[in-house]
């Protein structure tokens, strides 16, 4: 049971974490249809939930793998767990190059909405000498 738990931990480390910051990375250049602002803040806040959720896990189940790999005895997943902490750190160093290419932050944007602009309807005339376009 032990085997099955600590290879559960480490595909979720392989398959998942990659999973979760691409489908971040995806969502993060991608143009929603977002006709309001509070769903393009909604969209935004998922995103930056799938980025950082990818990041934690990323840095978390590879210690968590290596010390219930000691604690249990397992040779085997200490030397895979051992191994993830260099695939951590490409990871890390992968979302920091994608972070530096990107115009803006890949944490804390909110995509554009799609709100027509609000119609103006009346006049004020303004000193200096302009005056309402149309009389």
């Amino acid at each position: 049971m032990k085997r099955l738990g600590l290879g559960g931990l480490f595909f979720a480390w392989l398959y998942g974490v990659p999973f979760l910051l691409l489908v971040g990375l995806i969502r993060r250049v991608s143009r929603p249809y977002t006709p309001t602002h509070a769903e393009a803040q909604a969209f935004g806040a998922t995103t930056d939930d799938l980025l950082m959720t990818g990041l934690l896990l990323n840095g978390v189940l590879p210690v968590i793998g290596l010390l219930l790999a000691g604690l249990a005895g397992e040779a085997m997943w200490r030397r895979h767990f051992a191994g993830a902490f260099g695939g951590m750190a490409l990871i890390y160093v992968a979302v920091a190059l994608v972070g530096n290419m990107a115009t803006s932050g890949l944490i804390g944007h909110v995509p554009a909405d799609q709100e027509p602009a609000p119609q103006i309807t009346q006049c004020i005339p303004v000193s200096g000498g302009r005056g309402c376009p149309g009389g």
